[in-house]
């Protein structure tokens, strides 16, 4: 795998054994010998957030190359909405001469697995069709049943199908810029965020605000662009993405009005990884906080337990002036003791994993707590 996943290195090993998996490189033969193709490639964002499709060009060749007729396709890889419709179908048709809905079949179904979480997710989330046709609708249906025949099925167009799984992801970065904006105006009121939503959400079924934090990783931040890149006015979606990157940027910010200049300053930075227990770096606001004290001239040193090349915990926490909480994995959460130990002046817990209290000679400040 490319990044952490005990669970599935275990599942990929047991298929191996059982002879139930095969890799090769021979794509028309592989797609040849099969009545279902899965596609599942990358569409990452390149410059300037514009989609990256070379992936997906490349499958779509890889196919047309090879014998379709009579097979199902199925998309599962994230796409601007209409993709299915204005490329994929008119390369096949176009390629392969094949008449769609009646030599072969085709249709967008979107995973929205959380990295991680697909050994879980796999079997209990619903399924998302969006089919060309009533046939290559009953195909998918049975392919994903396999799965789990009590799996939920839901049909829609294959552009619902596109959008819904945008809509999906995008509506929790939006919300999770929400909550990073209301951390921002509780410290500019001398309060505090973590406590002030836990008040707002108790017992109140309207009010679900999570908790404020870093929030990116290769898949969130992307989505809005899927859609955003499509219209020339201001959309929440860009202004949730200008809230979530600016939160790096805000953390060393306060820290310098209190502290002043970082220059030459030693600070322990706790955590790499764009999410908690993972060792994925791609487009990780943690990252991006190590960059900017670079740039203003800190001595930086990073702990992640998952992440190679990074310092181990004992050489960071030697006498730093300043330790950084900046990715919440569980292995953190009772180092509290320890960094009070550290000699440092400022814990800066960007997540809120710890309270003030854990703190008796180190001053604890918090993304979202004034002061």
């Amino acid at each position: 795998m490319p990044f952490h996943y005990p669970v599935m290195e275990d599942w990929l090993r047991e298929a191996l054994a059982k002879g139930m998996f095969n890799a090769t490189n021979q794509s028309r033969e592989s797609i040849e010998s099969s009545e279902i193709v899965v596609i599942t490639v990358g569409t990452p964002t390149g410059f300037q957030c514009q989609l990256d499709y070379s992936q997906l060009h490349l499958a779509m060749h890889e196919v047309a190359q090879a014998d379709i007729k009579n097979k199902a396709l199925i998309i599962r890889s994230t796409a601007v909405p209409g993709t299915l419709m204005n490329i994929v179908l008119p390369h096949l048709v176009t390629k392969t001469g094949l008449k769609p809905g009646v030599n072969f079949a085709l249709a967008a179904c979107p995973e929205r697995i959380l990295e991680g979480r697909a050994h879980v997710e796999l079997y209990e989330l619903p399924e998302i069709i969006g089919a060309i046709d009533s046939l290559s609708s009953a195909i998918a249906r049975e392919l994903f049943l396999k799965i789990d025949s009590r799996k939920v099925i839901l049909e829609t167009s294959p552009t619902g199908a596109e959008l819904a799984k945008l809509f999906t992801n995008i509506y929790r970065y939006v919300n999770f810029a929400l909550a990073n904006e209301f951390a921002i105006w509780a410290e500019r009121y001398g309060e505090d965020a973590h406590e002030i939503i836990r008040v707002a959400n108790e017992g109140y079924p309207r009010s679900n605000i999570p908790r404020p934090g870093f929030a990116g990783g290769p898949c969130l931040g992307k989505y809005g662009f899927l859609l955003d890149n499509n219209t020339t006015f201001s959309s929440i979606i860009s202004v949730a993405w200008k809230l979530n990157e600016a939160v790096p940027q805000h953390v060393v910010t306060s820290l310098m009005n209190s502290l002043g200049s970082l220059y030459g300053k030693r600070i322990a930075v706790l955590g790499l990884a764009f999410k908690a227990n993972s060792d994925d770096v791609r487009l990780s606001p943690s990252a991006k906080l190590v960059e900017t004290l670079k740039a203003y001239g800190a001595e930086v040193l990073i702990h992640d337990p998952y992440v190679e090349g990074t310092s181990s915990l004992e050489d960071v926490l030697k006498n730093p002036e300043l330790v950084i909480l900046a990715t919440n994995h569980s292995n953190f959460k009772d180092l509290a003791a320890t960094i009070d130990r550290s000699g440092c002046k400022i814990i800066y817990d960007v997540s809120g994993i710890y309270k003030p209290e854990n703190f008796t000679r180190v001053e604890y400040r918090r993304f979202g707590r004034g002061r």
